[in-house]
Protein backbone atom coordinates (compact mmCIF):
# COMPACT_ATOMS: atom_id res chain seq x y z
CA UNK A 1 0.00 0.00 0.00
CA UNK A 2 2.82 2.43 0.86
CA UNK A 3 4.52 1.67 -2.46
CA UNK A 4 1.34 2.47 -4.40
CA UNK A 5 0.73 5.64 -2.42
CA UNK A 6 4.24 6.84 -3.20
CA UNK A 7 3.77 6.10 -6.91
CA UNK A 8 0.44 7.93 -6.94
CA UNK A 9 1.87 10.93 -5.10
CA UNK A 10 4.66 11.04 -7.68
CA UNK A 11 2.15 10.82 -10.53
CA UNK A 12 0.19 13.79 -9.18
CA UNK A 13 3.40 15.83 -8.87
CA UNK A 14 4.44 14.76 -12.38
CA UNK A 15 1.12 15.89 -13.86
CA UNK A 16 1.33 19.32 -12.21
CA UNK A 17 4.95 19.77 -13.32
CA UNK A 18 4.17 18.70 -16.89
CA UNK A 19 1.28 21.15 -17.19
CA UNK A 20 3.31 24.00 -15.69
CA UNK A 21 6.29 23.41 -17.97
CA UNK A 22 4.63 22.28 -21.22
CA UNK A 23 0.94 23.23 -21.23
CA UNK A 24 0.61 26.32 -19.03
CA UNK A 25 -1.22 28.24 -21.76
CA UNK A 26 -3.23 25.28 -23.03
CA UNK A 27 -4.99 23.81 -19.99
CA UNK A 28 -7.59 25.54 -17.82
CA UNK A 29 -7.77 23.06 -14.93
CA UNK A 30 -6.47 19.68 -13.82
CA UNK A 31 -8.65 17.79 -11.35
CA UNK A 32 -8.42 14.58 -9.37
CA UNK A 33 -11.23 12.55 -7.84
CA UNK A 34 -11.97 9.00 -6.73
CA UNK A 35 -10.05 6.81 -4.30
CA UNK A 36 -6.94 9.02 -4.17
CA UNK A 37 -9.14 11.84 -2.86
CA UNK A 38 -11.84 10.07 -0.85
CA UNK A 39 -9.68 7.69 1.17
CA UNK A 40 -10.79 4.37 -0.35
CA UNK A 41 -7.52 3.55 -2.13
CA UNK A 42 -5.91 0.11 -1.95
CA UNK A 43 -2.65 -1.35 -3.21
CA UNK A 44 -3.93 -1.53 -6.81
CA UNK A 45 -5.61 1.90 -6.95
CA UNK A 46 -4.73 4.43 -9.62
CA UNK A 47 -5.14 8.21 -9.65
CA UNK A 48 -8.39 9.32 -11.28
CA UNK A 49 -7.49 12.50 -13.15
CA UNK A 50 -8.92 14.65 -15.90
CA UNK A 51 -8.19 18.08 -17.31
CA UNK A 52 -10.11 20.82 -19.08
CA UNK A 53 -8.25 22.07 -22.18
CA UNK A 54 -8.28 25.73 -23.15
CA UNK A 55 -6.76 25.18 -26.61
CA UNK A 56 -6.55 22.39 -29.18
CA UNK A 57 -2.95 21.84 -28.18
CA UNK A 58 -4.08 21.19 -24.61
CA UNK A 59 -5.68 17.91 -25.67
CA UNK A 60 -2.19 16.50 -26.23
CA UNK A 61 -1.73 16.30 -22.47
CA UNK A 62 -3.94 13.18 -22.56
CA UNK A 63 -1.97 10.02 -21.91
CA UNK A 64 -2.44 6.43 -20.72
CA UNK A 65 0.23 4.22 -19.18
CA UNK A 66 0.78 1.39 -16.71
CA UNK A 67 3.10 1.45 -13.71
CA UNK A 68 3.73 -1.66 -11.61
CA UNK A 69 0.66 -3.36 -13.07
CA UNK A 70 -1.80 -0.50 -12.54
CA UNK A 71 -3.17 1.60 -15.40
CA UNK A 72 -3.44 5.39 -15.37
CA UNK A 73 -5.73 7.38 -17.65
CA UNK A 74 -5.27 11.17 -17.80
CA UNK A 75 -8.10 12.31 -20.03
CA UNK A 76 -9.64 15.57 -21.29
CA UNK A 77 -13.16 16.87 -20.69
CA UNK A 78 -14.49 20.04 -22.27
CA UNK A 79 -16.30 22.73 -20.30
CA UNK A 80 -19.43 21.65 -22.17
CA UNK A 81 -19.07 18.10 -20.86
CA UNK A 82 -18.56 19.39 -17.31
CA UNK A 83 -21.73 21.44 -17.70
CA UNK A 84 -23.68 18.35 -18.80
CA UNK A 85 -22.47 16.48 -15.73
CA UNK A 86 -23.54 19.38 -13.51
CA UNK A 87 -26.95 19.15 -15.16
CA UNK A 88 -27.15 15.42 -14.29
CA UNK A 89 -27.21 14.26 -17.88
CA UNK A 90 -25.10 11.25 -16.91
CA UNK A 91 -24.00 9.50 -13.73
CA UNK A 92 -20.54 11.08 -13.43
CA UNK A 93 -21.50 13.60 -10.74
CA UNK A 94 -18.43 12.82 -8.53
CA UNK A 95 -16.20 14.20 -11.29
CA UNK A 96 -17.69 17.61 -10.57
CA UNK A 97 -19.09 17.43 -7.06
CA UNK A 98 -16.15 15.66 -5.42
CA UNK A 99 -13.17 16.72 -7.52
CA UNK A 100 -10.13 18.59 -6.24
CA UNK A 101 -8.27 21.11 -8.38
CA UNK A 102 -4.51 20.45 -8.55
CA UNK A 103 -3.73 22.99 -11.29
CA UNK A 104 -5.50 26.12 -12.49
CA UNK A 105 -4.61 28.52 -15.26
CA UNK A 106 -6.47 31.43 -13.68
CA UNK A 107 -8.78 32.48 -10.87
CA UNK A 108 -11.55 32.79 -13.47
CA UNK A 109 -11.18 29.10 -14.34
CA UNK A 110 -11.44 28.17 -10.68
CA UNK A 111 -14.55 30.29 -10.27
CA UNK A 112 -16.08 28.80 -13.40
CA UNK A 113 -15.59 25.29 -12.05
CA UNK A 114 -16.97 26.27 -8.65
CA UNK A 115 -20.03 27.63 -10.43
CA UNK A 116 -20.46 24.17 -12.01
CA UNK A 117 -20.33 22.61 -8.55
CA UNK A 118 -22.97 25.08 -7.37
CA UNK A 119 -25.06 24.29 -10.43
CA UNK A 120 -24.90 20.58 -9.61
CA UNK A 121 -25.92 21.29 -6.02
CA UNK A 122 -28.82 23.50 -7.10
CA UNK A 123 -30.06 20.94 -9.61
CA UNK A 124 -30.03 18.26 -6.92
CA UNK A 125 -32.06 20.51 -4.61
CA UNK A 126 -34.73 21.12 -7.26
CA UNK A 127 -37.61 18.67 -6.71
CA UNK A 128 -38.98 18.93 -10.23
CA UNK A 129 -35.56 18.62 -11.83
CA UNK A 130 -34.51 15.51 -9.89
CA UNK A 131 -37.90 13.96 -10.65
CA UNK A 132 -37.38 14.45 -14.37
CA UNK A 133 -33.80 13.16 -14.14
CA UNK A 134 -34.83 10.05 -12.19
CA UNK A 135 -37.46 9.33 -14.84
CA UNK A 136 -34.81 9.55 -17.58
CA UNK A 137 -32.68 7.05 -15.67
CA UNK A 138 -35.71 4.73 -15.50
CA UNK A 139 -36.32 5.18 -19.23
CA UNK A 140 -32.76 4.06 -19.87
CA UNK A 141 -33.43 1.05 -17.66
CA UNK A 142 -36.55 0.36 -19.71
CA UNK A 143 -34.51 0.21 -22.89
CA UNK A 144 -32.13 -2.19 -21.17
CA UNK A 145 -35.08 -4.35 -20.13
CA UNK A 146 -36.11 -4.63 -23.78
CA UNK A 147 -32.56 -5.69 -24.67
CA UNK A 148 -32.55 -8.14 -21.80
CA UNK A 149 -35.71 -9.85 -23.03
CA UNK A 150 -34.05 -10.56 -26.35
CA UNK A 151 -30.70 -11.71 -24.96
CA UNK A 152 -29.86 -15.39 -24.67
CA UNK A 153 -26.08 -15.38 -24.28
CA UNK A 154 -25.26 -15.66 -20.56
CA UNK A 155 -22.52 -13.03 -20.52
CA UNK A 156 -24.66 -10.60 -22.52
CA UNK A 157 -27.61 -11.11 -20.17
CA UNK A 158 -25.51 -10.43 -17.09
CA UNK A 159 -23.85 -7.39 -18.68
CA UNK A 160 -27.22 -5.90 -19.62
CA UNK A 161 -28.66 -6.67 -16.19
CA UNK A 162 -25.66 -5.03 -14.55
CA UNK A 163 -26.10 -1.86 -16.60
CA UNK A 164 -29.77 -1.89 -15.63
CA UNK A 165 -28.79 -2.13 -11.94
CA UNK A 166 -26.59 0.94 -12.26
CA UNK A 167 -29.27 2.97 -14.04
CA UNK A 168 -31.95 2.13 -11.47
CA UNK A 169 -29.63 2.78 -8.51
CA UNK A 170 -28.79 6.17 -10.02
CA UNK A 171 -32.50 6.90 -10.39
CA UNK A 172 -33.11 6.17 -6.71
CA UNK A 173 -30.13 8.27 -5.58
CA UNK A 174 -31.12 11.25 -7.73
CA UNK A 175 -34.71 11.06 -6.49
CA UNK A 176 -33.26 11.55 -2.99
CA UNK A 177 -31.35 14.64 -4.17
CA UNK A 178 -28.03 12.81 -4.09
CA UNK A 179 -25.58 10.70 -6.07
CA UNK A 180 -23.07 7.96 -5.30
CA UNK A 181 -20.05 9.91 -4.08
CA UNK A 182 -17.85 6.80 -4.13
CA UNK A 183 -19.07 5.62 -7.53
CA UNK A 184 -19.61 1.91 -8.03
CA UNK A 185 -17.23 1.08 -5.20
CA UNK A 186 -19.90 1.70 -2.56
CA UNK A 187 -23.04 1.88 -4.65
CA UNK A 188 -24.82 -1.06 -3.05
CA UNK A 189 -23.65 -0.15 0.45
CA UNK A 190 -24.89 3.42 0.03
CA UNK A 191 -28.18 2.25 -1.47
CA UNK A 192 -28.69 -0.04 1.50
CA UNK A 193 -27.44 2.13 4.35
CA UNK A 194 -27.05 5.78 3.41
CA UNK A 195 -29.97 6.71 1.16
CA UNK A 196 -32.97 7.03 3.49
CA UNK A 197 -36.13 4.95 3.23
CA UNK A 198 -35.17 2.80 0.26
CA UNK A 199 -37.67 -0.10 0.28
CA UNK A 200 -36.21 -3.52 1.18
CA UNK A 201 -37.51 -5.02 -2.07
CA UNK A 202 -35.26 -2.69 -4.08
CA UNK A 203 -32.19 -3.47 -1.99
CA UNK A 204 -32.88 -7.20 -2.12
CA UNK A 205 -33.78 -7.01 -5.80
CA UNK A 206 -30.40 -5.44 -6.57
CA UNK A 207 -28.63 -8.21 -4.64
CA UNK A 208 -30.76 -10.94 -6.24
CA UNK A 209 -29.73 -9.89 -9.74
CA UNK A 210 -26.05 -10.26 -8.83
CA UNK A 211 -26.53 -13.55 -6.99
CA UNK A 212 -28.82 -15.20 -9.56
CA UNK A 213 -27.42 -18.36 -11.09
CA UNK A 214 -29.70 -19.31 -13.98
CA UNK A 215 -30.00 -16.80 -16.80
CA UNK A 216 -33.79 -16.83 -16.61
CA UNK A 217 -33.49 -15.91 -12.94
CA UNK A 218 -31.23 -12.97 -13.82
CA UNK A 219 -33.91 -11.73 -16.22
CA UNK A 220 -36.72 -12.34 -13.72
CA UNK A 221 -35.02 -10.46 -10.89
CA UNK A 222 -33.93 -7.61 -13.17
CA UNK A 223 -37.46 -7.12 -14.49
CA UNK A 224 -38.88 -7.24 -10.97
CA UNK A 225 -36.37 -4.64 -9.81
CA UNK A 226 -37.28 -2.40 -12.73
CA UNK A 227 -40.99 -2.60 -11.91
CA UNK A 228 -40.42 -2.10 -8.17
CA UNK A 229 -38.16 0.91 -8.73
CA UNK A 230 -40.60 2.56 -11.14
CA UNK A 231 -43.43 1.96 -8.66
CA UNK A 232 -41.37 3.41 -5.80
CA UNK A 233 -40.51 6.52 -7.84
CA UNK A 234 -44.07 6.75 -9.23
CA UNK A 235 -42.72 6.65 -12.78
CA UNK A 236 -44.45 5.05 -15.76
CA UNK A 237 -42.05 3.73 -18.37
CA UNK A 238 -43.41 1.59 -21.22
CA UNK A 239 -41.06 -1.17 -22.30
CA UNK A 240 -39.67 -0.57 -25.75
CA UNK A 241 -39.41 -3.05 -28.56
CA UNK A 242 -35.93 -3.45 -29.98
CA UNK A 243 -35.78 -5.17 -33.33
CA UNK A 244 -32.19 -6.33 -33.16
CA UNK A 245 -29.02 -6.13 -31.15
CA UNK A 246 -26.02 -4.16 -32.25
CA UNK A 247 -23.63 -6.45 -34.05
CA UNK A 248 -19.92 -6.08 -34.60
CA UNK A 249 -18.37 -7.42 -37.76
CA UNK A 250 -14.88 -8.86 -37.63
CA UNK A 251 -12.49 -6.01 -38.27
CA UNK A 252 -8.77 -5.70 -38.80
CA UNK A 253 -6.86 -5.45 -35.54
CA UNK A 254 -6.04 -1.84 -34.74
CA UNK A 255 -3.19 -2.63 -32.39
CA UNK A 256 -2.21 0.96 -31.44
CA UNK A 257 -5.80 1.78 -30.50
CA UNK A 258 -6.20 -1.46 -28.53
CA UNK A 259 -2.90 -0.81 -26.74
CA UNK A 260 -4.18 2.58 -25.63
CA UNK A 261 -7.46 0.99 -24.53
CA UNK A 262 -5.60 -1.62 -22.50
CA UNK A 263 -3.57 1.06 -20.74
CA UNK A 264 -6.86 2.81 -19.92
CA UNK A 265 -8.75 -0.25 -18.63
CA UNK A 266 -5.85 -2.02 -16.95
CA UNK A 267 -7.04 -0.64 -13.60
CA UNK A 268 -10.42 -2.35 -14.14
CA UNK A 269 -8.71 -5.71 -14.52
CA UNK A 270 -6.90 -5.03 -11.24
CA UNK A 271 -10.12 -3.96 -9.53
CA UNK A 272 -11.73 -7.29 -10.42
CA UNK A 273 -8.77 -9.25 -9.09
CA UNK A 274 -8.82 -7.36 -5.78
CA UNK A 275 -12.59 -7.88 -5.43
CA UNK A 276 -12.26 -11.60 -6.12
CA UNK A 277 -9.49 -11.90 -3.55
CA UNK A 278 -11.46 -10.03 -0.88
CA UNK A 279 -14.84 -11.63 -1.60
CA UNK A 280 -16.54 -8.40 -2.70
CA UNK A 281 -18.86 -10.15 -5.13
CA UNK A 282 -21.08 -7.14 -5.89
CA UNK A 283 -18.23 -4.85 -6.95
CA UNK A 284 -16.58 -7.79 -8.75
CA UNK A 285 -19.79 -8.21 -10.75
CA UNK A 286 -20.21 -4.50 -11.52
CA UNK A 287 -16.56 -4.12 -12.50
CA UNK A 288 -16.78 -7.15 -14.78
CA UNK A 289 -19.90 -5.62 -16.38
CA UNK A 290 -17.99 -2.40 -17.08
CA UNK A 291 -15.01 -4.31 -18.46
CA UNK A 292 -17.25 -6.48 -20.65
CA UNK A 293 -18.84 -3.35 -22.10
CA UNK A 294 -15.42 -1.88 -22.93
CA UNK A 295 -14.24 -5.09 -24.60
CA UNK A 296 -17.49 -5.45 -26.55
CA UNK A 297 -17.15 -1.90 -27.86
CA UNK A 298 -13.57 -2.69 -28.87
CA UNK A 299 -14.69 -5.39 -31.31
CA UNK A 300 -14.79 -2.70 -33.98
CA UNK A 301 -11.01 -2.41 -33.53
CA UNK A 302 -10.50 -6.17 -33.85
CA UNK A 303 -10.92 -7.24 -30.23
CA UNK A 304 -12.12 -10.86 -29.91
CA UNK A 305 -15.47 -11.68 -28.35
CA UNK A 306 -14.57 -12.33 -24.73
CA UNK A 307 -17.37 -13.55 -22.44
CA UNK A 308 -16.29 -12.66 -18.93
CA UNK A 309 -19.62 -13.24 -17.19
CA UNK A 310 -20.69 -16.55 -18.71
CA UNK A 311 -19.98 -18.55 -15.57
CA UNK A 312 -20.21 -15.83 -12.93
CA UNK A 313 -20.96 -17.30 -9.52
CA UNK A 314 -20.89 -15.05 -6.49
CA UNK A 315 -19.84 -18.00 -4.31
CA UNK A 316 -16.92 -18.96 -6.58
CA UNK A 317 -15.16 -15.73 -7.47
CA UNK A 318 -11.97 -17.59 -8.28
CA UNK A 319 -13.66 -18.65 -11.54
CA UNK A 320 -14.24 -15.02 -12.51
CA UNK A 321 -10.63 -14.28 -11.55
CA UNK A 322 -9.36 -17.01 -13.86
CA UNK A 323 -11.66 -16.03 -16.74
CA UNK A 324 -10.66 -12.38 -16.57
CA UNK A 325 -6.98 -13.23 -16.15
CA UNK A 326 -7.05 -15.40 -19.27
CA UNK A 327 -8.86 -12.67 -21.22
CA UNK A 328 -6.27 -10.12 -20.13
CA UNK A 329 -3.39 -12.39 -21.13
CA UNK A 330 -4.96 -13.10 -24.53
CA UNK A 331 -5.75 -9.42 -25.10
CA UNK A 332 -2.17 -8.34 -24.36
CA UNK A 333 -0.80 -11.08 -26.62
CA UNK A 334 -3.13 -10.01 -29.45
CA UNK A 335 -1.90 -6.42 -29.17
CA UNK A 336 1.76 -7.43 -29.19
CA UNK A 337 1.33 -9.97 -32.00
CA UNK A 338 -0.02 -7.16 -34.20
CA UNK A 339 2.77 -4.72 -33.39
CA UNK A 340 1.07 -2.71 -30.67
CA UNK A 341 3.20 -1.07 -28.00
CA UNK A 342 1.90 -0.96 -24.43
CA UNK A 343 3.40 1.80 -22.29
CA UNK A 344 4.18 -0.35 -19.29
CA UNK A 345 6.77 0.40 -16.60
CA UNK A 346 8.00 -1.41 -13.52
CA UNK A 347 8.48 1.73 -11.44
CA UNK A 348 7.79 5.46 -11.41
CA UNK A 349 11.48 6.11 -12.08
CA UNK A 350 11.34 3.96 -15.22
CA UNK A 351 8.18 5.78 -16.30
CA UNK A 352 9.82 9.16 -15.68
CA UNK A 353 12.85 8.23 -17.77
CA UNK A 354 10.54 7.45 -20.73
CA UNK A 355 9.77 11.21 -20.92
CA UNK A 356 6.18 10.88 -22.13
Amino acid sequence: MERRKKINDNIVNWIVHKVNTEYADDVSLVLIYGSYVNGTAHSKSDVDCYFIPRSERGYHLAVDFIIDGVGYDIFPMSWERVEKIADLHDSLAPLVGDANIIYSNSADDVERFKSMQTRLKNNLENDEYVGQTAKKRCERAGRLCAMLNQSHNASEVRKTAGLLLMALADAVAVSHHDYFHFGLKKQFEDLQNHIPNVPPNIVEGYRNVVKAGAIEDVKKYAMALFKDTCAYLDVTVPLQEISEHQTHSANKVNAPWLASLYEEISSTFQKIYVCCETGNYILAFLSAVCLQRELDDAKEAGCPGYELLNDFNYRELHKLYQTVQKAESDFVQLIRDHGGHIRQYDSFEQFQSAKL
